[in-house]
């Protein structure tokens, strides 16, 4: 039987005696023998220190390695590096010394990487979690399956569009090595460390293995990153998170172009941020208090922003980013900046015919007017329950006539009800059908008519 492979698991520890306890017992009920556990207490002040040395003859025990670190307080990043010199394993992991981990975080990763020497890296799900006065309320699980195809990887992470943590990686030390991640990591940040995994491993360029299933449980709301209560703090964070992907993306070893396309997207990426904290958190209970005071600035930087990374020029009017509106927006732009299927659909929709299905139904009824004018204003309008006197807008409704469909048109179906979308799918194997309700792209394109059908990035 191959013996297990060791696993270098690095601990940063800063004033988590509340939590620390819990985080080493996930550790020790792990379902693999040869681990290498590295705390560093980054000059802890509370019982932090006290905790570990509790648990040290446990972890030993266990028959785990044990490495502590003890140093002055210079931050997550400073801390993270200390771990990461110590390390003699054959993969490494990170995890946070307020969360904790399933007993098959590490035995699913390593496992897989010990049997596919093809892939360089793993990555699982994770389970966000809120924990008060000791009663634990799991959330939603955030899944890492989007990330499975592994194509541009680093340009979502950027853009938010996957997961940006790290502590879900679990990786090869030769290719932290290949990727140059420990030489060139930067301990001058103290919140914040995760573009100095995602830059480094995601331009390596190798293969990952995305472990759709939680693995890994994150205590929410332990981190501070949640209860910015005034701007200046959100500012602060982003700025120091987008200089750690500018660190990594200026030394790394591609053209001056790629750095430049990169550059402009941690820029829009920071942008969402502010936006993220000013619109879309709860000022009640742990959003940006002093909002008033900030919007209407960040709200024109960000329509100043969208107009330089973005050609035609927008021209947004900054009040769209002074409410939820604003996450539509970007999301769109998200997608002419990964070229998804958003560039075939307004290439189609431009020389085909377009069929709205469904017409007089209240759906309809609500966003036929938003496609007026567009690209995917209908051509003709049908519903099965028309007859000779249905109008909709102006324009006559007929019954569906699916013989006269030609292989080129586009269906827009506006029913919510799935069964009528396959229904028209099946009447029309040979051609695009489009539910309106579910293509959140196709509504922001017709909603946002600032934005050009023809609209690029700029870099």
């Amino acid at each position: 039987m191959k013996a297990q492979s060791k696993v270098s698991m690095v601990v940063p520890c800063y004033n988590k005696a509340e939590y620390i306890g819990a985080m080493l017992d996930s550790v020790i009920s792990q379902r693999w023998d040869n681990i290498e556990l590295i705390l560093v207490n980054d000059g802890s002040t509370d019982a932090t220190r006290q905790v570990i040395a509790d648990y040290e003859q446990r972890i030993k025990a266990r028959g785990y390695d044990l490495i502590i670190v003890d140093q002055e307080n210079g931050g997550c990043c400073a801390a993270v590096h200390a771990g990461l010199i110590r390390m003699s394993g054959d993969y490494f992991c990170l995890v946070d010394s307020d969360d904790e981990i399933y007993p098959e975080y590490v035995s699913r990763m390593a496992g897989w990487l010990d049997e596919n020497e093809d892939y360089e890296w793993a990555m699982c799900s994770y389970t966000p979690y809120k924990k008060d006065s000791f009663k634990e309320e799991p959330m939603a699980m955030t899944s890492c399956a989007p990330m499975a195809d592994n194509k541009q990887l680093l340009e979502r992470h950027i853009l938010r569009k996957i997961i940006t943590t790290s502590w879900v990686y679990m990786t090869r030390a030769g290719y932290l090595t290949k990727c140059r991640l420990v030489e060139n990591f930067c301990t001058e940040r103290r919140k914040t460390y995760e573009p100095l995994f995602a830059v480094p491993l995601m331009l390596g360029g190798g293969k990952l293995k995305c472990f759709d299933e939680p693995l890994y449980k994150f205590n929410r709301f332990a981190s501070d990153m949640y209860y910015f209560d005034m701007y200046e703090k959100v500012d602060k964070y982003y700025t120091d998170y987008s200089y750690l992907y500018t660190w990594c993306i200026e030394r790394a070893c591609i053209s001056k172009s790629e750095k430049d396309r990169l550059l402009a997207l941690v820029r829009l990426g920071k942008a969402k941020d502010c936006l993220y904290h000013l619109n879309d958190m709860d000022s009640a209970a742990h959003g940006v208090q002093d909002r008033e005071r900030y919007i209407d600035d960040i709200a024109y930087e960000t329509s100043l922003l969208i107009d330089e990374l973005f050609v035609p020029r927008p021209q947004f009017k900054p009040e769209v980013f002074k409410s939820k509106d604003y996450m539509a927006i970007m999301d769109l732009l998200d997608h002419i900046v990964l070229e998804t299927d958003y560039r075939q659909l307004v290439q189609a929709a431009k020389t085909s015919r377009i069929i709205a299905y469904g017409a007089l139904g209240k759906n309809a009824q609500n966003l036929l007017p938003l496609f007026t004018g567009t690209h995917f204003e209908p051509e003709l309008l049908w519903d099965a329950a028309a007859n000779a006197d249905s109008i909709v807008f102006g324009k006559a409704v007929a019954e569906p006539s699916f013989n006269q469909v030609l292989d080129s048109d586009i269906i827009l179906v506006f029913p919510k009800q799935p069964e009528i979308t396959k229904y028209v799918e099946h009447s029309c194997p040979n051609n695009r059908v489009i539910n309106v309700t579910s293509e959140k792209e196709l509504l922001m394109l017709v909603r946002f008519t600032e934005i050009s059908i023809d609209c690029k990035f700029a870099y």
